[in-house]
């Protein structure tokens, strides 16, 4: 039996405040997909609801039976669910979503997703300003451990190695000069 309009509202509001058997109590009555299916008017999902509120329980609940597609669907405003956890400092829900294998949906592409501000999850940390810098510093890690450091920081890390070098070849030279000057100038006397 399809759920009513009430139903749907009900569930969406159970995401929101953490209720998990009542989430539960819904799939079982309805199923999954009438679960995942839920909305409500300005297109926020269960997802949204429940990482936006960091219920990370009910988040548990939810991620074994959504679509992939349902972790980048985005609202009315153009903001996926990710988004709402970063903006409320949620770290543990934005790493159990970033966690969910990328076939199903999450890994990185989650974190690169762009809102419709032209954002993705780091960037929207960072506008969302004081209070959000240890969700910033999660994604910036985990952005760092997958992709690798810094271009510009390897490039200068490169550079600051090859001078070195270069200094430590320069130093050896004049050495060698020096010695070459100490010995002509005993042959000389000799």
């Amino acid at each position: 039996m399809a759920p009513t309009t009430e139903e749907l509202d009900d569930v969406l509001l159970s995401c929101r405040y953490g209720e998990v058997e009542e989430v539960q109590e819904f799939a079982t009555k309805h199923g999954w997909e009438a679960l995942t299916a839920a909305k409500d008017e300005r297109g926020n999902t269960i997802l949204h609801m429940t990482s936006g509120n960091g219920h990370l329980d009910v988040l548990k609940v939810l991620l074994p039976h959504v679509p992939a597609a349902l972790l980048q669907e985005v609202n009315e405003a153009g903001s996926p669910a990710i988004h709402w956890a970063v903006l409320n400092n949620h770290v543990a829900i934005v790493q159990a979503l970033v966690e969910v294998p990328e076939e199903n949906g999450g890994g990185i592409q989650l974190l690169k997703q762009k809102n419709a501000a032209g954002r993705d999850a780091f960037s929207e940390a960072i506008f969302a300003g004081e209070g959000k810098e240890e969700v910033a510093g999660w994604i910036e890690g985990y952005l760092w451990k997958i992709e690798g450091g810094d271009e510009e920081e390897e490039g200068a890390a490169a550079a600051g190695a090859e001078g070195e070098e270069e200094a430590a070849a320069a130093d050896a030279d004049e050495t060698e000069l020096v010695v070459k000057a100490e010995e002509l100038k005993v042959a000389e006397q000799a």
